[in-house]
């Protein structure tokens, strides 16, 4: 069984997991109390774009079925089992889980993209230390945001904040100098999902400080539960 902690921050939903996939079972519950299919604002470090049931079917010799009934938890329960974590949105789209989703990532390497998955990412300049250290102190930085939105502006309905914790690379990236647009998307979002990653985290910080994944989540609780922001 999935193991989900559900917490109720400042009169916000918030959903934490291990995995990045495992978002799908809230997603889903989420779906139908909305009762409509929400679009989702994804940070992360990677894309997590690959058509679903992908190494499924490349290691099988029968094509995996893919329709589910969304309502029924233990059909998303049982699909787990096959998705990989970087399958999830491609599956929660075609199975009306989701509308659409946009992901502000780090890095790119996605292929076969679902036409309703858009993907924000201003890459470095460079793969200096230096660089990368500015880069990553950016992530929750009011300007940052506020160009990638430009670039895909969030649809007029309910919207999903999902946060893998791989996307923050040291201190400075979890302790903007202006958050209030961060906030902002907080505050509005239908409700927020938190996936731990923890060796992703683990690994991806080890030049930047060693940072854990339980240190971010608890950066982030605070936030959700009214951290401090400067006005933009």
């Amino acid at each position: 069984m999935t193991q989900i902690i559900k917490k109720i921050i400042n009169k916000k939903k918030v959903y934490i997991v291990e995995e990045h996939h495992h978002v799908l079972l809230s997603w889903a519950s989420e779906r139908e109390q909305l009762g409509i299919a929400p679009h989702v604002l994804t940070l992360d470090h990677h894309t997590d774009t690959l058509p679903e049931y992908t190494h499924y079917d490349e290691t099988h010799e029968t094509p995996h079925e893919k329709r589910i009934d969304r309502r029924d938890p233990r059909q998303i329960e049982a699909a787990l089992k096959d998705l990989r974590h970087d399958e999830h949105f491609d599956f929660a789209i075609r199975n009306d889980i989701i509308s659409s989703a946009t992901i502000f990532s780090h890095v790119n390497f996605s292929r076969d993209v679902n036409p309703r998955i858009t993907i924000i990412h201003d890459p470095p300049p460079d793969e200096e230390r230096k660089t990368l250290e500015h880069y990553y102190s950016r992530a929750l930085e009011t300007e940052f945001l506020e160009n990638n939105l430009k670039r895909a502006p969030l649809p007029e309905r309910p919207c999903i904040l999902d946060i893998d914790l791989d996307y923050f690379k040291g201190e400075k990236s979890i302790h903007p100098q202006n958050s209030s647009l961060f906030m902002e998307l907080i505050q509005k979002s239908a409700v927020i999902t938190i996936s731990r990653e923890q060796d992703w985290v683990r690994l991806l910080n080890m030049d930047f400080g060693n940072r854990l994944s339980g240190y971010f989540e608890e950066r982030i609780l605070q936030m959700i539960s009214g951290g401090s922001c400067k006005n933009r």
